[in-house]
Parts: structure tokens; C-alpha cells; sequence
């Protein structure tokens, strides 16, 4: 009876270590660490990381700094121009912004402090509408904050009303009678355009002696928010207001000369108090069309499970994405925010955008799914998908699934990897052994997560091992994903070790880079590490950050003739990539580690052959009843 071959073909199925390792698929290994399935069928070394520099950035102020955040947006709206920005931290005592344009680096100077306090710090959050960065982040003030493409500054949305009611008195010699009412809002404007209002002031009641020729009215205390003009308004019976003048702020005072019998009805009508609320210190945001989303709150425990969002773009008033309005129609009053039962399943963790019209707040045990009405009393309805599942902060991506459909990637506290989709909530399964090693209780952070949409992955970051920050990073191969039973999916699981899995931060950023004299169009990981090494571009290099790693796969146990009897291997051969630099090393395993055999082989061609073929005649093993195939680097 000849002898038979053990052929690995695949092993793109992944690590498992749910399943007993004997009852894996032909195709899923116990381990694969520091590799991935994107390129080879048995799997490849992962990259791993350069440094992006960051010469005037400012974020190396401090010798133990933290790259706390990373985000990109497009303030010109062209994919080929986008701008980094980025947050340094050193927790409890300092914090540096700064953004990244054509490849220059300049620090930003917010208008209100970064609350620099562990772990709010590591928690900063940003979303791109009309094209303006709106950045959530804790400090003094109960605001959200905003970066447009205009001018280098973190400035708060909206603008306060002003702290008091304007002064107004007699002014000149006349007949000007009849009780008037007077307030004040201050706006931004661009040219004769409008494009950011106040709420306005308390009304000042103004009871003319008769003798003078109109009132003197003078504006209240400047609010220092970048306001350029401000609005006068008047009635005549304190409930319609009319915008009376429109002044810049280095003129103080207006005089108002209207005949009381003709009244302020010919000017424009005054915007309804409500219309200009301010946005609020919001923990997370998003984006759905036109109208930023924003969740949770700072400070504040009865709004951390609020969700508010803007007017819609093309609303009547301006600076539409800076406002929350509550405008009270008749007897109805339209209000952008709801709640989605606080002090019930934890606080909200997390927003993300999902598709046709819908988006989803997840709670620690909670997800909601809001979706459009089109009722401009009733902007979106709440749906509960359930109470016993959530996400964890940090760990909410958006994504797609291996049939190309846009869904939502997450880490349930419970259950894991999990996805909402076309095909509803799933469980991702095949990591028990690796999550039950996670830190929910981590101080700091528990979770970072991107989607890498060139090589269909989603890349976690996690706590464990009672870590405080990531040191483990999970990678999952969405294209291998395949339905499992009991509507879970699995498949294409790896895990990284080593300095790229120490992420505090983590974005996909956009850069035009020349691969092998082609210019291409690149997205990829970048990470925010601790000092020295910063920025890292991930992907890329044979170390992270100079740091060697080891790769590792290691198959399933083979039973080639059962439990019972016994078998061996005579000699071996490898099919590999040719490569004049590296060598592999492979080792045999015999009855999960009784006995091991060894061997390192170069794979450098000895022509110009691009795949080269390794024999092994002395890779000889007998007596086993299980034999495991393991791949690894040599020695560092």
C-alpha cells in the first residue's frame, strides 16, 4: 500500500481556538500570530510599521507624550488632499492639537482647553459634514467644538446668547413715544452672509420720556466667540420680535428711530427662541446625510444616553450643522434630540452610520437602530434590536462584509466580535480561548478598531491579560468569513503581537505613495503609539518601529490513521514565495508536543524563479499518532 501525503493546501481559514483543536477544518490552524491571509493560501508574515514624521507638529513637546487620537478629513473636498489631524497627550498634565496639510504639520490652539484627565483623554471623537471637522472632546466648557477649512483654529459651535439684556436710552431731542422692546443676538458673517447666530439676549422693556428723537440702544458684553456683527430686534409687544439692524461689533450702539404707530412689521421676522440652542459637550458623533449626530454626554449623567442631531443643510436658518434647535409649532414642539432609556444598560458607547438612511447607538447591553421618517416633528424613529447585546467603547466600525455590503463591526462585552448587517446581528466566532483574556475593566482603554478596505480586514485592538491599554491585536480576513451555525460566521482570524498592537489611537489615513515606480493612491492603518516612536504607518516595514516580532502558524493536529494507530512523516517539501532575504523555519510536533523536529531553509531562488521549492529529507518523524506542522521565523 503506497504511502499517503499530508497536503496543506489552505490555511486561510484562521486561526481557531473555540473549537477542540483535532475537530478543526482541514483549513484552520490553533495559531496564527503575527500573520496574516490576504496574499498566500497558508498564510503570510504581517508588515509592519514606519514612522510618519512629524517635524513641527509639536506633539514631541513632551518626552512622554501619547498620540491619543488620529482622525483625516477633506476640507477640499478632494480624496487627493486630505488633511491628519491628530491629538498628544501626557494624561493628567498636558495635551497638543495638530493637523497635517500637503505634508506639513501645523499645531492648533483650541479655543477651550482639552480636559487632559485619564481616560477621558484617550477618548476624543471627530465627524466630517459641509465640510467642517466637528471634534468631541471634555473640557471647561459644555460645547462642541469645530475645525472648518477657512482658518487653522478648534473653535465651539454656534454661538452663546449674549449674558445680558441690552442698554437702552433716550437719545437726542423729539416726540420718539410708545413702549418698545429691545434684544440683541451676535452672529458670524462671511461677506454679507450670515452664517452662524446666537439665541438672543433677554428683552429690555424701553419707556420713552417723549422728549427724545428715538433710543440709544447699546449691545451687551461681547461674548468672544468670533462673532463679527450682531442683530437688533423690536416689538412692540414683547412676544414678535423683528431684526430692526444688523451692526459689526466695533460699533456699539444703534439708534432706533421708528414711529411707534408704524411699527416694526415691514422688517424681517425674527427667528423663533429655540431655533439657535447650543450643541452639547457630546461624547460621540456621526454623520447622517447632512446632519451631524451627536451622543452622550461629558459631564452630565442624565444625558448619557441622549442622541441629538443638527437641522437638516438646506433648513431656513444658517449654520445649520452648529445648532440644535427646539422650535414649538402651535401646540407641537420639535425637538432633535431623544433618549435611549438612560440609567438602563450602561451609557451610550458608541454611534455609527449605517445604510439606507439608518444609524445605531450602542450601549453596553443595548443597541438602536434609528431610522428616517421624513416627519419633520418626528425625525427618526427608535428601534430597540436588543437589550442583552452592546459594544464596547472604541471598538464600532463600519465596514463591509465578504459579499461587498456595507455593515457594522463591533465588540460585544460578552460575546465578542460581532457584526450588524444584511443579514442582522452576528456572532463572529473562532476566538473563545482569546477572548476570555480581554480587560473590560481596563482603566484606560479597552478597545480601538479600523476597517482596511484594500485588504478587506477589520483590525482590533484590545486590553488583556490585565493590561490597562491594547497589547493584542485581532485581525479579521472578512473575505474568508463564511456562515457558521446558529446564524454565527467565522473564518480568517489572526492575531498580532509586538509594538503595532500597543495602539492607543488608530485611523485609516489617505496618501499618494510610489510602489515598485507607480504612483498609487494608498489607504492604510496608522496607530498612535507612545513616545519615541509616535505616529506609525502601519503595513509597511519588516519590524514595528525597529521592534523584530516572530510570525507563527501553527496547524491543526493531523490523526492520519486514527487515535489508535500509528504513523510518521519520511520527508517534506515547501512551495513558497522566493525570497533571497528571509528563511522559514519548520517544525514538526509530534502528539502535541512529546517531540519536536526542526529545520531552518532559506528561500532565496537559485535562479530567477518566483516561487522556489524546499525539500527536507531529513525532516523525519515515526511513532506518532498526531503531528502538527508549525511555521515560524528564525531566531531574533
Amino acid at each position: 500500500m503506497p504511502s499517503q501525503d499530508l497536503v496543506l493546501n489552505s490555511l486561510k481559514g484562521g486561526q481557531n481556538d473555540t473549537d477542540p483543536p483535532h475537530m478543526l477544518a482541514d483549513d484552520q490552524c490553533v495559531l496564527a500570530e503575527n500573520v496574516e491571509f490576504f496574499y498566500s493560501t497558508l498564510g503570510e508574515r504581517r508588515n509592519g510599521c514606519g514612522p510618519l514624521v512629524i517635524t513641527s507638529s509639536t506633539f514631541d513637546t513632551a518626552a512622554n507624550s501619547i498620540i491619543v487620537h488620529l482622525s483625516q478629513w477633506f476640507p477640499t473636498n478632494d480624496v487627493l488632499a486630505p488633511e491628519f489631524f491628530g491629538v498628544s497627550a501626557v494624561p493628567g498634565t498636558s495635551a497638543v492639537v495638530a493637523a497635517r496639510t500637503a505634508g506639513t504639520w501645523l499645531p492648533i490652539t483650541p479655543t477651550d482647553a482639552l480636559t487632559t484627565s485619564a481616560p477621558d483623554i484617550y477618548n476624543v471623537a471627530t465627524a466630517t459634514v459641509n465640510g467642517k471637522l466637528f471634534v468631541a472632546y471634555r473640557s471647561a466648557q459644555d460645547r462642541l467644538h469645530v475645525r472648518d477649512a477657512t482658518s487653522n483654529n478648534l473653535r465651539r459651535t454656534g454661538l452663546d446668547e449674549p449674558p445680558i439684556s441690552p442698554v437702552t436710552v433716550d437719545d437726542g431731542a423729539g416726540t420718539f413715544s410708545g413702549t418698545r422692546y429691545y434684544r440683541v443676538r451676535y452672529t458670524v458673517r462671511s461677506g454679507t452672509t450670515t452664517v452662524v447666530r446666537s439665541e438672543p439676549s433677554d428683552s429690555t422693556t424701553f419707556v420713552p420720556s417723549g422728549t427724545g428723537s428715538g433710543a440709544l440702544v447699546t449691545k451687551p458684553t461681547a461674548i468672544g466667540e468670533g462673532e463679527t456683527h450682531w442683530e437688533l430686534e423690536a416689538s412692540v409687544d414683547d412676544v414678535t420680535y423683528y431684526v430692526l439692524a444688523t451692526t459689526v461689533v466695533g460699533t456699539t450702539t444703534y439708534t432706533d428711530t421708528t414711529v411707534f404707530a408704524v411699527g416694526y412689521s415691514a422688517g424681517v421676522l425674527s427667528h423663533a427662541i429655540g431655533a439657535y440652542l447650543l450643541q452639547p459637550s457630546a461624547r460621540f458623533l456621526a454623520v447622517d446625510g447632512d446632519r451631524l449626530i451627536g451622543a452622550g454626554h461629558w459631564t452630565d449623567t442624565t444625558k448619557q444616553a441622549q442622541i441629538w442631531w443638527s437641522a437638516v443643510y438646506n433648513d431656513p436658518g444658517v449654520g445649520n450643522d452648529e445648532r440644535l434647535p427646539i422650535v414649538t409649532t402651535g401646540d407641537v414642539e420639535i425637538s432633535n434630540t431623544t433618549n435611549l432609556d438612560n440609567y438602563d444598560g450602561g451609557p451610550i458607547t458608541g454611534i455609527e452610520t449605517g445604510d439606507f438612511g439608518t444609524w445605531y447607538g450602542f450601549k453596553w447591553e443595548g443597541i438602536y437602530k434609528m431610522v428616517r421618517t421624513g416627519d419633520i416633528t418626528r425625525a427618526y424613529d427608535v428601534v430597540t434590536l436588543s437589550k442583552r447585546r452592546g459594544g464596547i467603547m472604541g471598538s464600532i466600525v463600519r465596514g463591509i462584509d465578504e459579499n461587498g455590503a456595507g455593515c457594522i463591526y463591533f465588540l460585544d462585552p460578552q460575546f465578542g466580535p460581532s457584526r450588524l448587517g444584511v443579514s442582522g446581528l452576528q456572532t463572529i466566532v473562532g476566538l473563545r480561548e482569546t477572548w476570555a483574556r480581554i480587560n473590560l475593566q481596563a482603566t484606560a482603554i479597552v478597545a480601538r478598531a479600523v476597517f482596511y478596505p484594500f485588504k478587506q480586514q477589520v483590525h482590533w485592538w484590545i486590553a488583556v491579560d490585565g493590561n490597562d491599554t491594547p497589547n493584542l491585536k485581532l485581525v479579521l480576513q472578512v473575505s474568508e468569513l463564511k456562515y457558521v451555525s446558529g446564524g454565527t460566521v467565522g473564518r480568517g482570524w489572526s492575531t498580532a503581537t509586538g509594538r503595532i498592537a500597543e495602539a492607543y489611537s488608530a485611523a485609516i489615513f489617505t496618501e499618494v505613495v510610489s510602489i515598485d515606480a507607480v504612483v498609487q493612491l494608498s489607504e492604510r492603518p496608522f496607530i498612535g503609539l507612545t513616545a519615541p516612536d509616535y505616529i506609525q504607518r502601519c503595513d509597511t516595514e519588516s519590524t514595528d518601529a525597529g521592534h523584530a516580532y516572530v510570525a507563527t502558524i501553527r496547524t491543526r493536529p493531523y490523526l492520519v490513521t486514527g487515535l489508535l494507530g500509528r504513523w510518521g512523516a519520511m520527508s517534506a517539501a515547501l512551495l513558497a514565495t522566493a525570497n533571497a532575504s528571509s528563511s522559514v523555519v519548520v517544525k514538526l510536533i509530534r502528539d502535541f508536543g512529546l517531540e519536536t523536529k526542526t529545520i531552518t531553509t532559506s528561500l532565496a531562488p537559485e535562479g530567477s524563479e518566483t516561487q522556489v521549492i524546499k525539500f527536507f529529507d531529513d525532516l523525519a518523524m515515526s511513532e506518532a499518532h498526531s503531528i502538527q506542522v508549525e511555521f515560524t521565523d528564525p531566531s531574533v
